[in-house]
C-alpha cells in the first residue's frame, strides 16, 4: 500500500513539473509588463503558447508577490512571482 502511494505521489509530482515552464522577461514581455503595472484580474497572452491571468497580490514591507494562473496546451498551473523593491520578478 505504501509503495502504491509513493508511486502515485511521484507520478503526480512529475506531471506537475511538466507544466512548470519558466518564463523570463525576454520570452514573456507581456506577462512581466502586466506584473509591473496591471491590476488583479488582468488577462493576457504569453506569445502563442499560453494565456495568463493575474489572480492576486500580496505585499510586505520587503517583498511584493503576485499570483498568476497560466493556461497552455500542456495544462493549467498556478505560479507566484515575487520581487524585492527595485528587483526583478522571480
Amino acid at each position: 500500500m505504501k509503495r502504491k502511494l509513493l508511486l502515485l505521489t511521484l507520478f503526480v509530482a512529475s506531471l506537475s513539473a511538466c507544466n512548470m515552464k519558466t518564463y523570463t522577461r525576454d520570452d514573456a514581455p507581456m506577462l512581466f509588463e502586466a506584473l509591473d503595472t496591471r491590476p488583479n484580474g488582468y488577462k493576457g497572452s504569453i506569445g502563442t503558447d499560453a494565456l495568463f491571468e493575474i489572480t492576486g497580490t500580496k505585499a510586505s514591507p520587503t517583498l511584493l508577490c503576485r499570483s498568476v494562473k497560466v493556461a497552455s496546451n500542456e495544462g493549467n498551473s498556478n505560479r507566484q512571482y515575487c520581487k524585492i523593491k527595485g528587483g526583478e520578478w522571480r
